[in-house]
């Protein structure tokens, strides 16, 4: 089965069914039970957005195996549950695969249904799995997690009123509430044009020419030391631009690609754009819209502009599109400007005005660290790792897209580099907490990628070889976990169900150990790594002891009775991480050390 097709363009509703077939079958079902295999197709689909397609480990997303994303027996009405730790971002989906219309009724209960998952109590009425999943749920409410609730199916619902009016009255609601929760529908054309979108965010894909008009005598431009004109246009001119075909999010997708949109839209955008009363003062609220292009020519007010991309004012740009979708409004202008950056696609110049044009966004995507010298260097120079002694086959995915030529095995996104990095020299906590910092420079990004914490072009061998150490150690880990559920006798034991999610701090705790014992024994991570045999003799002993000590912990706070998630605390909790640390410090000291010298 040729599984890439499954993903391919999709430009009818046979092709919809045909590629939910091979999605249904990937997956151990038969190729008509189409609705299992438009849950599997939309996990796909979504899996590739910036932040969440961590869960492919940087494989294509048609070969990825994301059964563990793809919620099954007793689901509590949650078909795909996709988590972005860094970006604290969530996405649920509910897939229904439809001959007649869809239920408004099976639309609105999802919904809603942040309201009853948020209880311990109902989640507890769930399958194992979507339990798992949706353990911190509670805790990501309170903790401001963007959350988005994705329906997805077959069925056309881009003229369907009612659907459209329940949408806007659960963001709505949402909204009044001050909730970080967004509704969203998608139907055949809507999947269409995301999968349209992800294929060219994941390719580099820009808008090739743009026409765009501006208000006669009411522009400017300028000349050095970048061509740049700047005035008012009307808003259909971006709704329409947006709408055309092969466009929409395609609009914002220059390197930091979608998560420009990601963001709640505030309906007072949308609100004012339409108001009898407001609608002609929108160029005076408005922040407007910057972009960017390879180059630009202004005849008379007309301006063309190749290679053209907007990157400050998604939701501006998304707020009007659905303003509009009902009221065509012909006296609301937009604030507008456009650069001339000659460079063909991305480049320094241009991420500058991508940053400094979206300073209130606190997540610092990762992307934009991509011009680094110390990224540049470890894409470079880390794949010399890849595949020596215990080290898996990996390469560096210091940005969004990246994949070496001929390279093979796992990619580790710079996201998770940054965690495991850290983990093993500073600790896991932070990285819980708040891992955004890793790509804040006033927060752990030099602690994740400097030298001894300072600011650096490079690493020497030996923090090369440390980093090549942790990862292993991460890998082990994982497998152990694997280990576990793959035999009876243990598949059902509570270190099988937290171990994963706490695998970073087992890493560091590991880190400790091994730092404990160090002088005494392999004395470098250059030596540790120099064969399998040497990792395990040193590692193992430890990993062993770390998962005897986090066995306790978790059994006390278990025994406690104060704590509904253990783990969630447990990865938190700053004092209790140097009450574990001490006790593997102090195993390895008494029991470890002796048997490994």
């Amino acid at each position: 089965m040729d599984w890439e097709t499954a993903l391919d363009i999709v430009k009818d509703p046979l092709t919809l069914k045909r590629a939910c077939s091979n999605y249904a079958e990937k997956y151990g079902y038969k190729s008509n039970e189409v609705e299992r295999g438009l849950e599997a197709y939309a996990a796909h689909l979504f899996a590739q957005e910036e932040g969440f397609n961590a869960v492919l480990d940087g494989a294509p997303t048609a070969d990825a195996d994301l059964q563990e994303s793809i919620c099954r027996a007793n689901d509590l009405g949650i078909d795909v549950v996709l988590q972005d730790d860094v970006g604290k971002r969530l996405i649920l989906v509910q897939a229904a695969w439809r001959k007649k219309d869809l239920e408004e009724d099976k639309v609105a209960s999802f919904f809603d249904s942040p309201d009853r998952l948020k209880s311990a109590e109902y989640r507890a009425q769930g399958g194992e799995q979507i339990q798992e999943l949706l353990s911190e749920f509670e805790y990501q409410l309170k903790d401001g997690w963007e959350i988005s609730l994705r329906f997805v199916t077959n069925a056309r619902i881009g003229m369907n009123d009612r659907l459209l009016d329940l949408v806007d009255s659960k963001n709505a609601r949402y909204e009044e509430r001050d909730q970080a929760i967004t509704c969203e529908l998608f139907g055949e054309s809507e999947l269409i044009r995301h999968d349209q979108e992800m294929r060219a965010a994941t390719t580099g894909g820009i808008t090739e020419e743009v026409d765009l008009t501006f208000q006669a005598g009411k522009f400017m431009t300028f000349d050095v030391p970048y061509r740049t004109i700047v005035g008012a246009i009307k808003a259909n001119e971006l709704v329409n631009l947006y709408r055309r075909r092969g466009v929409g999010n395609t609009l914002f997708n220059l390197n930091i690609r979608l998560p420009l949109t990601s963001k709640r839209v505030n309906p007072a955008i949308a609100d004012t754009a339409v108001s009898e009363t407001e609608g002609e003062h929108f160029f005076y609220y408005n922040n407007g819209v910057s972009a960017v292009c390879s180059k630009f020519t202004l005849v008379d007010n007309t301006v063309h502009a190749k290679r053209f991309q907007i990157i400050n004012g998604a939701q501006t740009v998304s707020a009007l599109v659905k303003a509009f979708r009902r009221t065509q409004k012909q006296d609301v202008y937009v604030l507008f400007r456009l650069t001339e950056t000659v460079e063909s696609y991305g480049g320094v110049f241009t991420e500058n005005i991508i940053r400094y044009n979206n300073t209130q966004n606190p997540v610092k995507v990762s992307d934009f660290f991509a011009n680094d010298p110390i990224q540049q260097w470890l894409r470079d120079h880390l794949g010399a790792l890849s595949g020596k002694g215990p080290v898996p086959t990996f390469y560096y995915v210091y940005k969004s897209g990246w994949h070496p030529k001929g390279a093979t095995g796992k990619g580790i996104r710079i996201e998770q580099a940054a965690a495991i990095r850290h983990a093993f020299t500073h600790g896991p906590v932070p990285g819980y907490r708040e891992p955004q910092q890793f790509f804040d420079r006033a927060g752990l990004y030099w602690e994740a990628f400097g030298s001894k914490d300072a600011e650096t072009d490079s690493w020497s061998d030996e923090e090369v070889a440390q980093f090549g150490a942790a990862l292993s150690i991460n890998e082990r880990l994982v497998a152990v976990v694997k280990e576990l559920k793959a035999n009876d006798a243990t598949k059902d034991l509570p270190e099988t169900k937290y171990l994963l999610r706490l695998s970073r701090y087992a890493l560091g705790l590991v880190g400790v150990g091994l730092e404990t014992i160090r002088a005494e024994t392999f004395n470098d991570y250059s030596t540790l790594i120099a064969s399998t045999t040497t990792f395990e003799k040193y590692v193992d002993p430890i990993v062993k002891s770390v998962r005897r000590v986090m066995r306790a912990e978790w059994a006390r706070r278990q025994s406690a009775g104060t704590e509904v998630r253990p783990e969630y605390n447990f990865a938190r909790d700053l004092a209790g991480w140097f009450e574990q640390s001490e006790l593997v410090r102090q195993e390895a000291l008494s029991d470890v050390l002796p048997d490994v010298r």
